[in-house]
């Protein structure tokens, strides 16, 4: 298992991305993102539940803790996720 380590926002919303979400709007400091191809995250992680709408906050850096709850919602694992970025 990798080690998870703080990221700065920039490379969250890059991962994110990259799986099918796009950025729906941005209140103060919080950017809301929405998953807008699933077709896209299907094909490259088969039949999960991601949520639909992931909240980020525009912190440089993101806590550990804080990384870990946004790749629980997307429904990844470390290893995934670090493989995207």
């Amino acid at each position: 298992m990798s080690r998870l380590l703080p990221l700065n926002y920039d490379k969250v919303l890059k991962a994110l991305v990259s799986i099918g979400y796009v950025i729906n709007h941005q209140r103060g400091s919080h950017i809301v993102m929405q998953l807008d191809n699933k077709g896209k995250y299907i094909s490259v992680f088969g039949e999960r539940n991601p949520e639909n709408v992931i909240v980020v906050p525009a912190h440089r850096p993101i806590g550990r803790g804080m990384v870990r709850t946004i790749i629980k919602e997307v429904d990844l694992s470390v290893d995934e996720f670090n493989k995207l970025l």
